[in-house]
């Protein structure tokens, strides 16, 4: 795993042949196929594993506080990590084209989708956003993030765009957020 994860993301999906993996592992081909049915079994395994990591990633950037910063962290902790040139590659091009759409999309619904749907429902919960259906509003911010993220892989200097992207990002969450009932003048 570890010797496929790191060519995937240095080298890509197409560039990387079991050979390659097999040679940098240091086992054989039969050992391999022990494990896996096929070089696409053994990415979506990486694939899987990246999500892991980026969840537990986000998650530990979320800290601590009440649920509405809790969820716009993560979201902010999300484009952060998408900086990562080998996690750009892994998570958003590689992903989607190689495990195809509905793979793709069932693998971020369980992971990052599924950690912006608890993030909204706790927010709703405390009455930090009105209630709404969570799901087209997950889906939305999901997009909005993922869509982000690829126009910053795009750029000649990603890092240049992020403060810019970031503060997109917040005035859209921001704009969700309710406003606290002012008390009544004394």
């Amino acid at each position: 795993m570890a010797a496929a994860r790191s060519l995937f993301r240095a080298h890509g999906y197409a560039e990387t042949s079991v050979d390659d993996i097999t040679r940098a592992a240091e086992l054989t081909k039969g050992a391999f196929y022990h494990h896996f049915t096929d070089k696409k079994a053994i990415f979506h395994a990486v694939y899987e594993e990246g999500e892991d990591q980026l969840l537990a990633d986000i998650m530990a950037a979320c800290g601590h506080g009440d649920p509405f910063s809790m969820l716009k962290g993560g979201c902010l902790a999300f484009l952060d990590l998408m900086m990562d040139a080998g996690t750009q590659r892994l998570l958003l091009r590689e992903g989607p084209s190689v495990l195809g759409w509905d793979v793709w999309r069932e693998v971020c619904a369980r992971h990052s989708l599924g950690l912006i749907t608890a993030g909204i429902r706790g927010a709703i919960k405390a009455g930090q956003i009105r209630p709404r259906p969570m799901e087209p509003l997950a889906a939305t911010i999901y997009g909005a993030l993922t869509e982000a993220a690829r126009y910053l892989a795009q750029l000649d200097d990603p890092a240049a765009g992020l403060a810019s992207v970031r503060a997109e990002i917040e005035g859209m969450l921001d704009a969700l957020r309710t406003q606290p009932e002012q008390a009544p003048a004394a």
